[in-house]
């Protein structure tokens, strides 16, 4: 009896045991599989394999005191938005130093918002909580932590917070925010970086896109402003190649050349040398150079030869330049004969009331025969007009003929051809037709002819002035979707059409066939696109780059062997087209290489493309015998009004974002800009004769801030839906 109690009891102590044991083993899978905060299979543990794109949050005090509902529920809103946006992870700051940290941990406190509602059973973690959540949406997880040097049990949390949660990385916050293993940085954009692309900009000059966070709370408010953000971030579109140009530190002079002769009292004498050591011109220091080296000095001539002569650590190198004496009068020379008339060009005067036709691809109509600047109106190739008197000009030092038009204005004979059938004239139109196109409409008149018009544009309407035409009273446009009434006011001197529209008209063009008709194409406005980081989407631009070829342009410091002013505009306009297509636009270009185009070429690329901005991008000069140290900025040039608003935005973004002057926006009347499709502008970024403004010119990191900033002044004059 009692060895048989003695053996129940030890086998009661032995079954004990084992149910303990059991009890034991099923509690560490119940934690380790239920309780265990989070679990590494979570796609919240998963590294995006491309660049990190996210949003951060949970810095504001406010979450410490927040519970579990408020906490989910704003975890839940930040997953939300960064999977509609394209974004691959959350940032999570975790630790409010007042209040605690936002996981559990054994060494600090839980915030007393998410511990609020703890039980024996159930303990709320923020951070697996939010593992969850966005583990549900495909998600990664960052933990953010503030960097606490030399404290031992803080950096044991940080340890045991990377192996027990499902989160993808751990970033410490310190004079950067650093991966805490690899320590590669992640670029963080507070609130107020928003407004600063080119933060962003700086970052991708390596060709590299960062792993980058935006503050939440800033998304929220700031929509327009992290579209564009997001727009740089995008590795879709492929970078481009540009100039990847450093200065020789060779010493020489490459203006003016060996044996030159120059008329001037003065010369801007420009080459290369060392940066690193001291530099002479005709054994004066030269004070002012750029930092590769660059140089320009302004030196006064002599008549007869000048010598001008570089030193640099124990080189020297001379060109020698002749400054002509003026022939001095001989008192025995017989006096001279009378100057002779000026000959006369193959142009004839024609009688009042003969037609012509403009055979230009663009003519300038002059309220002064003698002024080309003092343009009335540009009128396209095929219209016809009515001479009513001829004035003899000069051009070119030659004589010519200039016709007065029933307008007023004068028209230069060189650009017309006299017509010799009265048919040619006294056009009538019954009505129009109107069809659509990818850019808005074509309006094709009924009846005959292709009188001259004059366009304006006042208060959103098109009003046209038909010299030598008949509109009938009846005169409307049929299937028209952007033609909402047509008036006809006849007078003495033309017929007046007003096209009263039913939406904004964002350009039109006056275009006469061969065959004798007159169209008018009509451009819808464009509208700023709300596809996230696409805010340019359906917008299309046409970029210029100006010069090509044997047609070298502005020649800098360092020679025709480097670059050029044809080359920059190729690289800057390379910039401008990464960046324009980058936030979604369709960019159309003149040249994509050393060829050399007309500027009728690229006048009537304009027509032909129909875009919705046109830029002619180049870099300025200056006569080179003053000082070009002194010359510097940006400026820009319009021809019609619609241009003004962009020209001014372009000098103003360019000059902010290279640090350059800001010279304004000018009216002037370039060939390239002369047309009422679409704002149309030459832009003149800086002076390729001033050193340091070239070696600007030439860096691939200020053709990519400048072409930053022209894509975001395209932006900026794009209408808002």
């Amino acid at each position: 009896m009692v060895y048989s109690r003695r053996y129940r009891r030890k086998r009661m102590l032995m079954i004990l045991a084992c149910v303990l044991a059991a009890v034991l083993i099923l509690g560490c899978v119940l934690f380790w599989f239920v309780l265990r905060p989070a679990h590494r299979g979570l796609a919240s543990a998963r590294v995006p394999q491309q660049p990190v794109f996210g949003v951060r949050f949970g810095s504001d005090a406010a979450f410490a005191q927040a519970s579990p509902e408020e906490l989910d529920t704003y975890f839940q809103q930040a997953v939300r938005f960064a999977k509609e946006h394209g974004m691959n992870t959350v940032f999570f700051d975790v630790l409010n130093e007042a209040d605690g940290v936002g996981f559990r941990d054994r060494t600090f406190a839980t915030w007393a918002g998410a511990g609020s509602q703890d039980s024996l059973f159930h303990k709320y973690d923020p951070l697996a909580s939010l593992c969850e959540i966005a583990s549900a949406e495909g998600i990664s997880v960052r933990a953010v932590a503030p960097e606490i040097s030399g404290d031992k049990d803080w950096e044991h949390t940080l340890r045991r917070l990377k192996k027990n949660y499902a989160i993808a990385g751990l970033s410490i916050e310190g004079s950067a925010l650093l991966d805490y293993e690899t320590q590669q940085e992640i670029v963080y954009i507070p609130e107020a970086d928003f407004a600063k692309p080119e933060v962003l900009v700086k970052h991708t000059l390596g060709g590299e896109i960062p792993n980058t966070a935006f503050d939440y709370e800033a998304c929220l408010a700031h929509g327009e402003e992290l579209s564009l953000l997001a727009s740089v971030l995008d590795s879709t579109v492929e970078r481009p190649v540009l100039l990847n140009y450093t200065p020789p530190k060779a010493l020489s002079i490459q203006y003016p050349v060996q044996g030159a002769k120059i008329y001037t009292e003065t010369c801007f004498v420009m080459g290369t040398s060392d940066p690193e050591q001291p530099l002479t011109f005709n054994d004066a220091g030269v004070e002012t150079r750029a930092p590769g080296g660059t140089f320009g000095v302004l030196a006064a001539l002599s008549y007869g030869e000048n010598v001008l002569t570089l030193r640099q650590g124990g080189q020297e190198v001379s060109v020698t330049v002749v400054r002509p004496e003026p022939p001095k009068p001989d008192p025995a020379a017989p006096r001279p004969e009378p100057p002779e008339e000026l000959a006369h060009d193959a142009t004839t005067a024609v009688e009042a009331g003969t037609p012509i036709r403009i055979d230009g691809w663009i003519t300038s109509l002059l309220r002064d025969p003698e002024n080309d600047a003092s343009i009335n109106e540009t009128v396209r190739r095929g219209a016809v007009a009515r001479v009513t008197e001829c004035v003899q000009t000069v051009r070119k030092g030659k004589k010519t003929w200039a016709y007065q038009l029933a307008s007023g204005d004068y028209v230069l004979a060189s650009s017309t051809t006299p017509l010799s059938e009265p048919s040619d004239t006294g056009f009538s139109f019954t009505g129009a037709s109107a069809q659509k196109t990818d850019y808005g409409e074509a309006v094709t008149f009924t009846g005959r002819g292709t009188p001259l018009a004059y366009t304006n544009m006042v208060d959103g309407n098109l009003v046209m002035d038909f010299y030598d035409a008949a509109f009938a009273a009846d005169f409307a446009v049929s299937d028209s979707a952007m033609i909402a009434e047509t008036i006809v006011e006849p007078n003495d001197r033309f017929t007046r059409i007003t096209f009263q529209f039913t939406q904004p008209v964002w350009g039109h063009t006056v275009e006469y066939t061969e065959d004798g008709t007159t169209k008018i194409l009509l451009k819808k406005q464009p509208v700023r696109s709300d596809v996230f980081g696409k805010p340019l989407t359906g917008v299309s631009i046409l970029l210029d780059a100006g010069h090509g070829d044997q047609d070298t342009g502005a020649i800098g410091p360092a020679g025709a062997d480097a670059p050029t002013e044809k080359d920059a505009n190729l690289a800057l306009m390379n910039a401008v087209k990464y960046r324009l297509e980058q936030m979604g636009a369709s960019v159309q270009t003149i040249r994509t290489d050393d060829s050399f185009l007309s500027l009728e070429d690229r006048n009537r690329a304009i027509i032909t493309g129909q875009p919705d901005f046109f830029l002619s991008l180049h870099h300025n000069s200056i006569d080179l015998r003053v000082d070009a140290n002194q010359s510097s900025g940006t400026e820009c040039y319009y021809f019609y009004p619609a241009g003004k608003e962009l020209a001014k935005t372009l000098a103003e973004n360019v000059a902010g974002a290279t640090g350059r002057a800001n010279r304004g926006a000018h009216w002037g009347y370039y060939y390239v800009t002369r047309s009422t499709v679409c704002p149309a502008v030459l832009l003149e970024t800086g002076f390729m004769v001033n050193p340091n403004e070239y070696e600007q010119l030439t860096s691939d990191a200020q053709l990519l801030a400048a072409g930053d900033a022209i894509a975001r002044s395209i932006l900026a004059c794009v209408p808002k839906a």
